[in-house]
């Protein structure tokens, strides 16, 4: 074995971990000495608020300086990489939020109870939702379900079991 590769161990020494940190964050949070044709700064934070809530995040006190840098200058980069593709950001933006909204889980959810409701159905995470008593009971069967209407099946799960 090489000497230099057990001594390496996956570390990469402080100078590479400074040239990272420069790769990761080029410019400072909220500068826009990076970006090709920006907006206006205020403009621009709107739309890295909106950028930011694609992935889950926020932009508020919670997260350390270094993280929304690093956020800041990927959303950067991706304003930069649409501008040179011949797209609007604003376009790619709202496309992904249309996407998200369609695939997040708590809009999957109340879309499930509305069709639930609409085929006059209770919804078993409504069930489970009303209370404690209704946590212990076993879910119930596809068959069960389908026997049931939304009056009968509240009544009927309360006296089961």
């Amino acid at each position: 074995m090489s000497s230099t590769s057990e001594s390496d161990g996956g570390s990469a020494g402080p100078f590479a971990y400074h040239v990272m940190e420069r790769d990761l964050k080029p410019w400072d949070l909220y500068s826009l000495d990076g970006a090709e044709n920006p907006d206006r700064l205020d403009i621009m934070k709107e739309y890295f608020m909106r950028y930011r809530q694609l992935r889950g995040k926020k932009t508020n006190n919670a997260y350390t300086h270094d993280a929304l840098q690093r956020s800041w200058c990927g959303f950067i980069r991706r304003w930069n990489a649409s501008g040179r593709e011949g797209l609007s950001f604003t376009s790619w933006l709202e496309d992904r939020e249309a996407t998200r909204s369609t695939r997040s889980i708590g809009d999957l959810r109340a879309r499930v109870c509305e069709i639930a409701q609409r085929e006059w159905r209770l919804c078993y995470v409504h069930l489970v939702e009303v209370g404690t008593r209704f946590q212990d009971r076993p879910r119930p069967t596809r068959e069960e379900w389908e026997r049931q209407g939304s009056g009968s099946c509240s009544k009927s799960w309360q006296r089961t079991s």
